[in-house]
């Protein structure tokens, strides 16, 4: 009987392990979803940056012409020269 028992136990244990299999491999199925799904969004979110880092680099850029404004000098207006009229009596 005993060789029956074992036959018996090893069918038990092998149906266990081929519904570990079964939950495994829905397992790794969904991971490899997640992990494509997480690949998209890194993907969305460094072009997302690069889109931010272009403006961020024009807005630098304006930012930095109108300082130089600032700092030009402007020609200052001309001064009309004082005319002085002698009165005489």
């Amino acid at each position: 009987m005993s060789l029956w028992n074992d036959i018996e136990n090893l069918q038990k244990k092998k149906a266990e392990l081929e519904d570990q299999l079964v939950s495994l491999e829905e397992r790794s199925k969904i991971l490899e979803q997640q992990l494509k799904n997480q690949e998209e969004r890194l993907q969305t979110l460094a072009e997302q940056l690069k889109i931010l880092n272009e403006a961020m680099e024009r807005l630098e850029s304006t930012v930095m012409d109108l300082v130089k404004k600032l700092k030009k000098p402007e020609k200052e207006p001309e001064q009309k020269p004082e005319i002085s009229i002698a009165l005489t009596k």
